[in-house]
């Protein structure tokens, strides 16, 4: 028989078998919102291309699952992926599936088995050992730092000041990294920020490639490629810093020596795993590599994108940031903030919640299903994955108004009542993200110290501004600040 005809055959039952094995879901999901399918891909046509096409496709079905009020199904061939937008549904599934879907698999060169990609029998064994170090007392600890490199923003910033508009984000970016990798490491002399950074963004559009390109997602493929020695190499910068300064600490410790002073009263991040290590024999230095990682990016990417946009969003609104001032003003006159200021700085909390709000860094999570779930529109399938639409969630007219592309926080302001479940930037249930005191405090920080010393402006161009979706939330193009010195 002709070899042609013989493949053919193949491909068609190979076909046939996967309608088979998702026929359950198939029928189950049938009356969701959802678009035409392919032989083969289903519907998965819809993702492909660049990361900003990524994002008008995830845009889309926010608005079908927001009309119908049900979730969106997408046919990856015969797999299921279920979209939740509404709270309920995220709050039920997040409670309920602990499992990352095999996606997540593609970061685990770097981050490991940390506990953004551990397993959840290992996730549930080392979540508080690692949350030790970002409950609220820890996380005061580091306002000193959080102060420090505020400042030192604001320095670096000065050179822009009275010029052209420009791109913020790598400030910011920087800052955020430094500070994560203070609280993480301590006060190394080993520690190029510049260098760790360079690697770090490496890495992460490495892995972001793999990502959008469906070709490289089987392992035995991606190893032939050169992005997998680039990443190799990429990640292996990043873990070298961290081992060096571990061992040294490691070293240190076995002499009797520290390079924690004993007038600080904060630890960094590898003192505490090291400490708990010593009780732990399965908080191996391996492991140790790997939640540290997964820390530093947890602390860096999401806080440096949510500083992006804080200045974007408030530079369109000198009401706003004359409000801001005001208030920090009346709280802190000309001095560093302390940890007792935090909860003062009440209209500046507003602002950081309605950036969060419209420009969550991540639009949403994966959750592989792992049991069957009764949802109040469908079961969710044993088998699905279910991706956590925040984006959806913070921008439903159904759940925060006709208002809800306004950018407004005085909703957030007694006497209103925000739409709290539906803001979910730091996830929801129980594998919810552990840094939101760590993020809010330095958040608050940053902005208190920006605000008093700069007044913002942003490019028209902000307001017709699109998105793509990389490892996080990224405008297009064109979003840029003027910064001049306040009087």
């Amino acid at each position: 028989m002709n070899p042609w005809i013989i493949g053919l055959i193949v491909l068609l039952l190979a076909y046939l078998v996967s309608i088979l094995v998702s026929l359950r879901a198939r029928k189950n999901y049938a009356h969701l919102p959802s678009h035409p399918q392919w032989p083969f891909i289903g519907n998965a046509y819809k993702i492909f291309g660049d990361s900003h096409n990524l994002f008008l496709y995830y845009e889309e079905l926010s608005k079908m699952a927001e009309m119908s009020n049900k979730p969106y199904v997408l046919w990856a061939g015969p797999l299921p992926v279920l979209i939740l937008s509404n709270p309920d549904d995220i709050k039920a599934a997040a409670n309920t599936f602990l499992e990352k879907p095999f996606y997540y698999n593609f970061a685990k060169i770097w981050l490991g088995n940390g506990v953004l990609l551990a397993p959840g029998w290992l996730w549930k064994k080392n979540v508080k050992k690692v949350a030790s170090a970002f409950i609220g007392s820890a996380v005061e600890q580091y306002q000193g730092i959080f102060n420090e490199q505020a400042q030192k923003l604001v320095r670096n910033l000065e050179q822009e000041t009275n010029g052209d508009f420009f791109d913020s984000f790598y400030y910011v970016s920087l800052s955020s990294l430094e500070t994560i990798c203070k609280v993480s490491f301590g006060a190394s002399k080993t520690f190029n920020a510049e260098k760790y950074y360079a690697a770090l963004h490496q890495t992460l559009d490495l892995i972001l490639a793999r990502i959008t390109n469906v070709f490289l997602h089987p392992e035995w493929i991606y190893r032939l490629t050169s992005g997998f020695k680039k990443l190799s190499e990429s990640v292996a910068v990043l873990h070298d810093f961290t081992l060096t300064i571990l061992r040294k600490k490691k070293q240190d410790r076995n002499l009797g020596k520290s390079d924690i002073k004993e007038t600080e009263k904060s630890k960094a991040f590898l003192d505490l795993m090291l400490d708990l290590s010593e009780t732990d024999p399965h908080l191996t230095e391996k492991q140790i590599l790997s939640e540290t990682a997964t820390v530093i990016v947890g602390g860096q990417e999401t806080v440096a994108n949510t500083l992006f946009y804080i200045f974007l969003v408030i530079g369109t609104r000198k009401d706003v940031q004359d409000k801001l001032c005001t208030e920090i003003k009346n709280v802190l006159g000309d001095r560093d903030v302390q940890k007792e200021d935090l909860h003062k700085l009440v209209y500046c909390e507003a602002v950081i919640n309605e950036t969060l709000r419209l420009y969550s860094p991540v639009v949403g999570v994966l959750r592989y299903a792992d049991r069957d779930l009764k949802l109040s529109n469908c079961t969710v399938v044993k088998g699905t994955a279910v991706v956590l639409n925040f984006w959806g969630a913070g921008r439903s007219e159904r759940l925060w108004g006709a208002s809800a592309p306004d950018f407004d926080p005085d909703r957030w302001m007694p006497p209103n009542v925000p739409c709290t479940n539906a803001h979910l930037p730091f996830s929801t249930g129980k594998r919810a993200c552990i840094g939101k005191k760590y993020a809010m405090a330095f958040l608050k920080t940053v902005v208190a110290n920006c605000v008093r010393n700069y007044e913002f402006t942003t490019d028209e161009g902000f307001k017709q501004t699109s998105f793509k979706i990389d490892l996080a939330l990224r405008p297009v193009d064109g979003n840029l600040i003027k910064i001049r010195r306040r009087n």
